[in-house]
């Protein structure tokens, strides 16, 4: 295909017209029409910001087929990332369903003997949830590994219009999410200040965590819709010197994750302390994301 066609195929993939691209260019829209129509060349510098505009390569732009490559890219990238972001909201929120059963089994203890077996119950209840969302985490992340390794850098073919509305609903499911969680903690305050079920019932926290699991679900499913969209990001994130730092994140997170485990069994089972060794979970939450901002900040 020659740069003519080339350049049609990007703008109508975009959904833009040929004054908009001329008004990036800072060029006239009979310019970018003779481009387009083959009695036209754009100079090096101008092949340089269309090639930023569009996010595509030289050759992508000049010698390659944008047509039929970028289509099929876009809809294989589209399809894989919709579905991880299902897949991964849904592992975490069984995960947190698991833990929310687990308290309330907790809650249902009539003394400390019951409340031992309960408890192993509600462990169990917690490690189905692990065991169910692990796959859906390793088979995501492969797909887009997989991806990400054929494809390293791909062009910015969302629209404008597509952005937007991504970013909308992204606002929209974040505040929902968000809503729902303070629901949820208004509702523990209120039941635990009218001594509802008992000053050590687990049942109050109960139902903070099924608030906690549908709004955890929506706010991570909206965060992983909205990086869909940001292609610059999913470039730079395949350069060799993000790479390093991910995995060195991933290493550290690991480790706090695994220790919040284990300190999450020990409590329990040592002190029997489950009405409130929840915690840990949410502190090794916050404590990965401290350090992804860190090293990412650093580099």
């Amino acid at each position: 295909m020659s740069l003519s066609e080339n350049l049609q195929n990007l703008r109508k993939i975009k959904n833009m017209s040929q004054e908009e691209l001329a008004e990036k260019l800072n060029v006239s829209r009979q310019a970018v029409s003779k481009w387009e129509s083959g009695n036209g060349y754009p100079e090096t510098e101008k092949i340089i910001s269309i090639c930023e505009i569009f996010d595509c390569s030289m050759d992508q732009l000049v010698k390659g087929k944008i047509s039929n490559d970028i289509k099929s890219e876009k809809n294989n990238y589209d399809l894989i990332m919709t579905k991880a972001a299902k897949g991964i909201s849904l592992g975490v929120a069984v995960i947190l369903l698991g833990v929310s059963i687990m308290l309330t089994i907790l809650g249902f203890a009539s003394n400390e003997q019951a409340e031992e077996q309960y408890a192993l119950i509600g462990v169990i209840a917690v490690l189905i949830g692990v065991v169910f969302a692990v796959p859906l985490f390793i088979m995501h992340g492969t797909k887009i590994d997989n991806f990400k390794k054929k494809n390293p850098k791909i062009a910015n073919v969302y629209s404008e219009d597509e952005v937007e509305e991504g970013n909308s609903k992204y606002t929209k499911y974040l505040a929902i999410g968000i809503s729902i969680i303070l629901l949820g903690v208004v509702i523990m305050m209120l039941l635990l200040g009218l001594k509802t079920f008992g000053n050590e019932s687990t049942l109050p926290v109960a139902i903070l965590m099924y608030f906690v699991t549908i709004g955890v679900l929506l706010i991570i499913y909206s965060g992983k819709m909205k990086e869909k969209f940001d292609i610059e990001t999913y470039n730079r994130q395949n350069t060799e010197e993000y790479k390093k730092v991910e995995n060195k994140i991933g290493r550290i997170c690991g480790v706090i994750m695994l220790t919040t485990t284990i300190i999450f069994l020990v409590w329990g089972f040592t002190l029997n302390m489950w009405y409130i060794n929840w915690v840990v979970y949410p502190v090794g939450g916050i404590l990965c994301g401290i350090v992804g901002t860190i090293f990412k900040k650093d580099n």
